[in-house]
């Protein structure tokens, strides 16, 4: 009670000696109060701790926070306190005291005026700052599922397109195959490359000329179903030989088969080459003969010299010869005889030393006159 009526003294002193303010003087009766209060209570908590029991209103830990917090406050009533407790002083040192203990007061509600300021701003800010955050985390996880949409249609993508690059280059195998089956690798690799006029001139060839005996007769006594099939599987055994002997296929013209030795790679035994494969064609002819039953049999003509080899047109382009060689060679097909393998006498010039020939004479060739020809009969025994 007697704190209590010192502070009820101390407020109306402060209020006679400073000039009246309502604000002012209810919030140093507030802290004034408050600050006695906290007394009270950590005097309490004291006792408390001392007997063991707990009949404070504030926690200790709260009650010392508040402490600190009001540090200034507390010391300023403890000054107070000393000051009304002090005997010796005069009227004049008492209104002095309070005089100053006053202007504490007003500077330490100015500080808390202040501090309440700083803080509701602080608090704005901070609740301005979670909404920031709290949009931004929404703005980055609605991304992060898009990212996430985005990643799965690009790996479906990735899988559509390496299954189109398996299907495209199962076609383009199939179509490179197609082409090699009709071009040499060598041409056809140029064509790939955008090359579109191909006439590539060879100094030295070797062309072989085939035709089948008994063929016009065997039409006139099958279907042409069958002629067909007859063909078809003669020249596909022909086309087997190709794998073992270094001529490179021209075309067929009904029943006539065409090859060369010597093209599109220049190489010297082009000659030897082509009669190799001529002897080859023979022997295949005759074990079809013995096993189909078919009474054929096959003319054979070789010349060599220069030609133009290439691919003219933009449609259904073959792999051609052009020159007096591949004439020459047709003509030696045809004045041939069947079953003999009919050579010019530049084939005889190149041949001579490793096969046996036959001469035949002087015999006319259209187109050229008076030709010296030989028949190739065989290995030099």
């Amino acid at each position: 009670m007697r704190r209590a009526g010192f502070e009820i003294y101390f407020c109306v002193i402060f209020r006679i000696i400073t000039p009246y303010n309502p604000l002012k003087y209810r919030r140093l009766v507030w802290v004034s109060a408050f600050v006695g209060f906290v007394n009270e209570n950590r005097m309490t908590t004291a006792t408390s701790n001392n007997t063991g029991g707990n009949s404070s209103i504030l926690g200790s830990s709260a009650s010392d926070n508040m402490t600190d917090m009001f540090k200034s406050e507390l010391d300023t009533v403890e000054q107070f306190h000393r000051t009304l407790n002090r005997p010796s002083l005069t009227q004049e040192e008492l209104l002095n005291e309070y005089r100053a203990l006053g202007l504490r007061y007003e500077n330490l509600l100015k500080q808390a005026a202040t501090l309440t300021r700083i803080g509701d701003v602080a608090q704005r800010k901070l609740i301005n700052t979670k909404s920031q955050l709290a949009a931004q985390s929404e703005v980055i996880n609605r991304a992060n599922g898009e990212l996430q949409e985005k990643n799965e249609r690009l790996k479906e993508s990735i899988e559509e397109i390496n299954q189109l690059n398996m299907v495209l280059g199962n076609e383009q195998a199939k179509a490179d195959a197609l082409l090699l089956n009709i071009l040499p690798p060598d041409i056809a690799a140029r064509l790939k490359e955008g090359e579109d006029k191909i006439a590539d001139y060879f100094e030295d060839a070797t062309v072989v000329f085939t035709d089948i005996v008994g063929f016009t007769n065997l039409a006139s006594l099958v279907s042409a179903t069958t002629i067909v099939k007859l063909l078809n599987t003669l020249f596909s055994r022909f086309d087997a030989l190709l794998d073992h002997h270094p001529v490179e296929k021209i075309k067929t013209i009904g029943d006539s088969y065409m090859v060369a030795a010597g093209i599109p790679t220049p190489r010297k035994d082009h000659a030897l080459q082509a009669a190799s494969f001529a002897f080859a064609m023979h022997n295949e002819l005759r074990r079809f003969v013995a096993e189909t039953g078919y009474p054929i049999s096959m003319r054979i003509g070789i010349h060599s010299g220069p030609v133009v080899a290439g691919i003219i047109g933009t449609r259904k382009f073959v792999y051609d010869l052009w020159g007096d060689t591949v004439n020459i060679a047709s003509r030696m097909e045809s004045h041939g005889q069947p079953g003999k393998i009919h050579c010019s006498e530049t084939v005889y010039e190149k041949l001579s030393d490793i096969y046996k020939f036959e001469r035949r004479g002087a015999i006319d060739i259209k187109g050229k006159g008076k030709m010296d020809t030989y028949f190739l009969i065989g290995d030099i025994a």
